[in-house]
């Protein structure tokens, strides 16, 4: 089929060449290279070759994409040939008179520089950094939008100042998982949505430089850059200015410690832009931009406020973000709004002098705002709660926002309980809850009843419709409702149990709305219902005391790592349950030998005691698990301990929380002093078993951020003075086991072990 394929590249006829293009690429994408084009590799790069000078547009777009899908699927195959290439795409991307082809071929350069270490070679990484002085500038004319979108954005800036036209995006629950390691947040294409989610050749052009900075560091990229943009940035024409600016921004990342010399010119100028009035003359995308790139060097500003530099530019960022909540323009709104809470998420606390004169325009934004402009402000004082703390709760700050939000949330709740602009609003809530503490009971009661009847409305609308729920988000006002609840539960600790006595409405139903949440069918319900289990366990166990056995077995038939946040959230609360019965075993000793299997399967099931990735975070939360299940009755998991010793060892060198750890650790020395015969038959040699006893014991003396090239070169830190009594037994653990192992096993871990671990091991704990 290939020769075929390749006959037809040669082909007269327009649509042959198209098809025969299409089909190769379908392949590639699907990870496939047939052994035939293999065999006639070159002759698929030589037809490639020759139909780039094919006067079909459409023809020329898909050798651009055959291309970018070899770099991307299977790089091997254009090592020998990428000077070349490069020179093609780099033509091709600078093609203004065919935006289509420009687009697909700036794909090559994004492709490129998101290639991992091994399949970019040292030769590849050089053919393009040689041409980085010519494609700089040409990714830099790339973001200036096309006359034809100049047209489309003046006509839908004038309509955006009297009608709203910012139709809602779909807005869906962020996902929140209990000790979930995963710091790979979803995040949006933050570079602008004035092309709503298409991916345009701006967009491609920025994210391209954006990448190549990373990658290449300033060096390579601001001196081809720097001339263009300050050409730009003083460039009268404001659609150059506007790309311009995307450009400072999108090099931020990649150039920022040498960007940082630049700002106290460029900055003054950003700001400028952003206070400027609203009017004809002001094009509210320049606007727009300025507040994204002030918001990427959000961390300049708030270095320049810390060190007495400019002790005063946090105020007046702050007074001008908070003016622009009063223009018209909903694209202003909008990005102005999202790159205060860039600003707000980066200045942390030393917001607090600020909060009442932020949450007063915040207040009035909520009152007057539409649409995706209203979404942002939720998004904002989710920021505020979760990045300045227990503060936004002092005095009458709470009076500022709180009574608008609850209105907000009662009249849309009464309207529809399922409109998704309730989603952001309760996740707000949420935050708010949280951080205030108890400082938030004058609304706590209404808050919470809220909830509950959100929950209530919203499964009675689904249970009633009929259908089985198409998409889990049909849920997700039923999940933040629960968010909210928890918030209240970690908010209140102690004193949650007295606001739930305190509602005649649901105080006697809430056990039943939880056990009805955490067996419901959709899994983010369910995440969201084991977060409050774990946190009641943690915060007000005697709430959970009526139907605990029910929870635990429900709890233990969601350890299911194919619904991953379910899972970490499950196990998380069991380890939970399980610290609140040290010293009262007997309501889990029914359900003990189902945990143990379960926690077996997690720990050893989960390509983790192989050095496999795993799911974030499980590993840690089941170790945690185990260790309290032990501190409980070390009986209950000592005759399975040889069948999990390695997996709950490598768990316990991940944990970061220094309870979680401990506990886990104190937990191993019972089982193991329980058992210690298990360390014989754990692995297939004695000696593997002890090292990852001692490897795990190690952990304690890594320092934050170890260097990545291993662990033989990593300087240890002491053991925790606060932990010095569990410091004691694990000294006292490890000589133990060097007596019982006798002299040859022992001689096998030291020969195991790089030197600074056994320097470590015999100064510290005289093995």
């Amino acid at each position: 089929l290939v020769p075929v394929l390749l006959h037809f590249f040669t082909s007269n006829e327009e649509k042959n060449k198209i098809s025969a293009l299409q089909a190769i690429v379908a392949c590639l994408s699907a990870g496939l290279m047939p052994s035939a084009l293999v065999a006639h590799f070159n002759d698929y790069l030589g037809a490639l070759s020759a139909l780039a000078q094919d006067p079909s547009i459409k023809v020329k777009r898909l050798v651009c994409r055959s291309i970018v899908t070899l770099l991307s699927m299977r790089t091997e195959y254009l090592h020998d040939h990428l000077e070349s290439i490069c020179q093609f795409m780099l033509n091709s991307t600078a093609d203004s008179t065919h935006p289509d082809v420009s687009l697909e071929a700036c794909e090559f350069w994004l492709t490129f520089a998101c290639l991992d270490d091994e399949a970019c070679t040292s030769d590849m990484f050089e053919h393009v950094r040689k041409i980085l002085p010519q494609l700089v500038p040409v990714l830099l004319k790339g973001m200036v939008y096309l006359p034809e979108q100049q047209e489309e954005l003046k006509f839908r800036n004038e309509m955006d100042l009297t009608v709203d036209n910012s139709m809602n995006k779909p807005v869906f629950h962020k996902i929140k998982s209990k000790h979930n390691t995963d710091e790979d947040d979803d995040e949006e294409d933050d570079f602008d949505d004035d092309e709503g989610n298409s991916w345009t050749l701006r967009k491609c052009s920025a994210a391209s430089l954006d990448s190549l900075a990373t990658l290449y560091g300033p060096d390579a990229i601001l001196p081809p850059l720097l001339p263009s943009l300050q050409e730009g940035l003083s460039n009268a024409d404001p659609w150059i200015q506007e790309a311009s600016i995307l450009a400072l921004g999108a090099i931020s990342e990649g150039c920022g410690d040498v960007m940082d010399t630049h700002m106290a010119q460029l900055h003054p100028y950003l700001m400028n832009h952003l206070s400027a009035a609203e009017g004809p003359n002001t094009l509210p995308q320049v606007k727009s931009i300025a507040a994204w790139t002030i918001g990427r060097y959000a961390p300049w500003a708030i270095e320049q406020v810390q060190s007495g530099s400019q002790g005063h530019l946090l105020a007046e960022m702050t007074e001008i973000f908070l003016s622009r909540l009063g223009d018209q323009s909903r694209r202003s709104q909008v990005s102005c709004c999202s790159a205060f809470g860039v600003l707000i998420e980066t200045a942390g606390n030393l917001m607090v002098p600020y909060l009442e004169h932020v949450f007063l325009g915040l207040n009035n934004a909520l009152q007057k705002f539409q649409g995706r402009s209203l979404l942002i402000v939720f998004d904002v004082l989710g920021i505020i709660a979760e990045y300045v703390g227990p503060e936004i709760g002092e005095g009458k700050l709470p009076g500022i926002y709180l009574p608008t939000l609850l209105y907000m949330w009662d009249i849309l709740a009464q309207q529809d309980p399922t409109d998704r602009t309730l989603v952001p609003l309760l996740e707000c809530m949420a935050s708010i809850a949280l951080a205030c503490g108890n400082n938030y009971q004058p609304y706590a009661l209404e808050t919470f009843e809220k909830a509950m009847a959100m929950i209530e409305a919203v499964t009675l609308y689904l249970t009633t419709s009929g259908e089985r729920i198409d998409n889990d988000e049909d849920a997700d006002p039923i999940i933040c409702a629960a968010d909210v609840i928890d918030g209240l539960v970690e908010g209140f600790g102690g004193n949650f149990p007295a606001l739930l006595n305190s509602s005649e409405r649901y105080g006697k139903v809430f056990d039943n709305m939880l056990l009805g949440l955490i067996r419901h069918e959709v899994a983010g319900v369910r995440m969201s219902a084991f977060a409050i289990v774990g946190d009641l366990a943690k915060n007000a166990p005697s709430v959970l005391e009526p139907s605990l056995l029910e929870l635990v077995k429900e709890s233990i038939s969601n350890l299911d790592p194919t619904h991953a946040s379910v899972c970490n959230n499950a196990v998380w609360a069991i380890g939970e349950i399980c610290l609140r019965c040290v010293g009262n075993p007997a309501p889990l000793e029914p359900i003990v030998p189902d945990l143990v299997q379960s926690i077996i399967g997690l720990l050893m099931g989960n390509g983790l005691s192989s050095g496999g990735s795993g799911i974030p975070g499980l590993p840690e939360n089941t170790a945690t698990a185990a260790g309290r299940l032990a501190l409980v009755n070390p009986n209950f998991v000592e005759a399975d301990l040889p069948r999990f010793l390695l997996g709950w060892c490598d768990g316990m060198a991940r944990i970061v929380d220094p309870s979680e750890r401990r506990d886990a650790f104190k937990g191993f020395i019972q089982a193991l002093y329980a058992n210690p015969n298990s360390i014989q038959s754990a692995a297939s040699k004695p000696a593997d078993a002890i090292s990852s006893i001692l490897f795990a014991i190690v952990s304690w003396h890594m320092p934050e951020n170890p260097d990545s090239s291993g662990i033989a070169s990593v300087q240890f830190q002491p053991f925790p003075p606060a932990e010095a009594s569990l410091g004691e037994a694990l000294k006292k653990l490890l000589q133990d086991i060097k007596a019982s192992a006798g002299e040859e096993n022992w001689k096998m871990v030291e020969n195991q072990m790089p030197v600074n671990v056994r320097k470590l091991l015999r100064e510290v704990y005289l093995v």
